[in-house]
């Protein structure tokens, strides 16, 4: 029994072993290796999500250089309802197509408004994509502005197309060329060119605009006294509030000006614009200035108190970069340094110089952007070249302001041969850079894709020179000219035979063979005689004997031959006369501004002024009073010398007759 109990004792024991089937065991095996792998990937898985958290910052700041994404600094103020927006995913590019497809339906239209509240969402959609910002201010500045029948409501228009690209679109898009170049684009075109009907009154708006915050500017003697001029707002301290609390002085001042309601910002501005002016004046031509209300005249006598002038000089350059700074949005080390080291004397009233500074800035903060459109980049360069060329020809600006109704100023744009002289270097400069690689550059040349219209440019540039007189004009387009002959040959090599002449006949050449028929004379004679009564009325005198000079030369050059004209067809009436019908013209032409009728007036020849002075004295009357306060009629077109003696004379004050019996005639071809 007992061998029974153990053998039945091994035989449970027995039955306790068990091995498992070979696929059994296999499976175990894996999922054994299963569970290591696992556990040495969620080891690596970790070690990479810390790598890459330490990466984060750098990739960053490459994609906000790169504007990849919305810098959180400049969207911090971004509305509620437009950051909610940012966050709808994908249904946000639908909303986007949705809207750009509703709005361009509804300028087709005519439904200019809501199509362009449907654009200002598009913006607010996607405001890292510059072509939407783009299309919005081309809207407003064009499409908009011209369905407007009012200037103010034009250039409202106009004004709020450069808002929403400068406020706005370059706030999300810093360093886009894009939005620089349309910025150019409008101050060029849209407002300094001619092809917008209301072109002048755009112009009087902006330069009364700037005026008011740049104030009156003084009289300059020199460029570099209109650079030190500006190099005060420059140097002003830029942060307002901490200004007034360092400087006792000027706070005091602020004090002052305050208790008469009259704040540090652009308010001060617009008033000092308005009421401390120094207006050239013919002798005394004002009468003296009515009383004004009791606060303006307790601000004025803080302003003009004498104790009071280095502080308020201080005050103003302060306020005046403030204003610049934040409400244009204009850097104010780079206009100083486009006007000092690049491209002279700017007028920043004029809109050829906010052209030139928008596109110059625009080149250099782009400067190494990735996936820019070279289109833009390559034509915001070149509004350099266009704005210069264009101050060159209307940068001379001339502005008696209407600050109550701005488009009732008088502005006037003529050539200005100072800016010559820097569009010279920027092509010789801009052509060695892109084309100083190329075998067909040669040095002293602006390269080959710039040399057609250089040539161009400098052949206007001796016409200007030559018009504007003086031995200093003169010997420049001499010098140009010798460049022509030397860099701007037949293609065989031979110099160009219009260039182997002499200044004189190089512009005076291409000026006379005009003359060919009487209409022609009479347009050409009186355009100088017109030029001389402009430049005389703003002061230009050296310019002004110039181009009467050269009335002179086309007169004689027409009367060579007149002898033989028995019928009198081509005979002019003589110079005196034809000037004193263009100096009547002038003095009746309503645009010109009354001061600039005085001052010309008083710089006319006596002789001159007796043949009009009887039948403009009533239109001179007319004029004084209609001034506010009226001018004394005596002082500001006071009588010639001599006029009694001179109505007994019976000088010929009328000119001879023409025949009009028979054809005009044209220049004598023996």
């Amino acid at each position: 029994m007992v061998m029974d109990s153990h053998a039945s004792t091994h035989s449970a024991t027995q039955s306790l072993r068990y091995t498992l089937p070979e696929h059994l065991a296999a499976r175990r095996t894996a999922q054994r290796r299963q569970h290591t792998v696992q556990i040495v990937a969620l080891c690596i898985a970790v070690v990479c999500i810390l790598a890459a958290g330490m990466l984060i910052g750098p990739v960053n700041e490459i994609r906000k250089e790169r504007q990849l994404v919305i810098d959180p600094r400049s969207v911090a103020t971004l509305p509620p309802d437009i950051a909610l927006l940012g966050k709808l995913g994908t249904f946000r590019a639908l909303a986007i197509d949705w809207a750009s497809i509703r709005a361009e339906r509804l300028k087709e239209q005519g439904k200019m408004y809501e199509a362009m509240e449907l654009h200002e969402t598009v913006c607010a959609l996607a405001p890292r994509f510059p072509r939407v910002w783009a299309n919005a201010a081309w809207n407003m500045a064009y499409n908009i502005s011209v369905t407007q029948f009012t200037p103010e409501a034009r250039w409202k228009w106009v004004r709020n197309g450069i808002d929403i690209l400068r406020d706005r679109g370059i706030q999300f898009n810093p360093r886009s060329v894009t939005l620089y170049k349309e910025i150019a684009w409008i101050y060029w075109h849209k407002i300094g060119d001619f092809l917008d009907d209301e072109h002048m009154n755009y112009k009087r708006a902006l330069a009364v605009q700037m005026e008011s915050v740049l104030g009156q500017l003084p009289v300059f003697l020199s460029d570099q006294e209109y650079f030190d001029w500006f190099h005060q707002i420059v140097q002003a301290p830029r942060n307002l509030d901490a200004f007034l609390k360092s400087d006792a002085e000027v706070a005091q001042l602020v004090s002052h000006l305050q208790s008469v309601s009259l704040a540090p910002d652009h308010s001060m501005l617009d008033f000092v614009a308005r009421n401390l002016r120094t207006e050239l004046r013919v002798s005394d031509l004002l009468k003296e200035q009515q009383a004004a209300d009791a606060l303006t005249t307790r601000r004025l006598e803080i302003l003009r108190n004498p104790a009071n002038a280095a502080a308020l000089d201080r005050l103003l350059a302060a306020v005046r970069s403030q204003v610049l700074r934040e409400t244009y949005k204009l850097d104010l080390d780079w206009m100083f340094d486009l006007m000092v080291k690049q491209y002279g004397p700017l007028d920043w009233r004029n809109a050829f110089s906010h052209a030139l500074y928008w596109s110059s800035y625009g080149d250099k903060i782009s400067e190494g952007i990735e996936g820019m459109d070279p289109a833009d980049a390559m034509n915001t360069a070149r509004f350099v070249f266009f704005s210069l060329q264009q101050l060159i020809t209307r940068g001379r600006l001339t502005l008696y302001p209407n600050f109550d109704d701005p488009f009732s100023s008088y502005v006037d744009l003529t050539p200005d041969i100072r800016f010559i002289p820097y569009l010279f270097d920027t092509y010789m400069r801009l052509g060695k850079k892109h084309f100083g690689d190329d075998p067909r550059f040669k040095e002293g040349t602006p390269g080959p894709s710039y040399k057609t219209g250089f040539v161009t440019a400098m052949e206007n540039w001796i016409e200007l020179l030559y018009l504007e007189g003086g031995e200093e004009n003169r010997a420049q387009a001499e010098n140009y000219l010798a460049w022509l002959r030397e860099n701007n040959p037949h293609p065989d090599g031979r110099t160009q035979e219009r260039y182997l002449v002499t200044v004189d006949g190089f512009v005076m050449g291409d000026l006379l063979p005009q003359l060919q028929n009487y209409k022609a004379a009479t347009a050409i004679i009186g355009s100088f005689i017109r030029q001389a009564l402009k430049q005389f009325s703003l002061g230009q005198n050296q310019a002004a004997l110039s181009s009467m000079a050269r009335a002179l030369q086309c007169y004689q050059y027409w009367m060579v031959d007149t002898t033989k004209d028995i019928n009198e067809r081509r005979r002019l009436q003589p110079p005196k006369i034809m000037l004193r019908d263009h100096v009547e013209a002038f003095m009746k032409e309503g645009r010109i501004d009354p001061l600039a009728k005085a001052r010309l007036w008083n710089s006319l020849p006596a002789e001159q002024r007796q043949m009009v002075y009887d039948r403009l004295l009533p239109f001179f009357e007319r004029i004084c009073e209609a001034q506010k306060p009226p001018w004394a009629v005596e002082r500001a077109f006071p009588e010639p010398p001599g006029m009694e003696a001179f109505r007994q004379t019976e000088i010929e004050t009328t000119g001879k007759a023409r025949r009009e019996d028979v054809e005009q005639g044209e220049r004598y071809k023996p």
